[in-house]
């Protein structure tokens, strides 16, 4: 077997990905303790264009995981008294 074909038969097929992006969407959907955020996020999502919708899911994981990570510290942190 050449490399190349070494690389084909590790490499899943688009439609395989997206069978399978769509089944866990579908059970996050279906999940009742998933947040109305996370599944409206998604509804929305469907049909936009798919490179505009993967640069927005980029900008919030840069601009939401900072914030909620220091959020989290702040509310884990001692109170210091003056």
């Amino acid at each position: 077997m050449s490399e190349e074909e070494r690389v084909r038969e590790l490499r899943q097929e688009p439609e395989i990905m997206l069978a399978v992006a769509d089944a866990r969407i579908a059970w996050v959907l279906e999940h009742p303790h998933m947040s109305d955020w996370v599944k409206q996020a998604l509804l929305t999502a469907d049909g936009l264009d798919p490179i505009g919708l993967q640069n927005d899911v980029e900008m919030l994981r840069h601009l939401i995981v900072p914030r909620s990570q220091a959020r989290i510290e702040i509310a884990m942190s001692p109170v210091h008294l003056p």
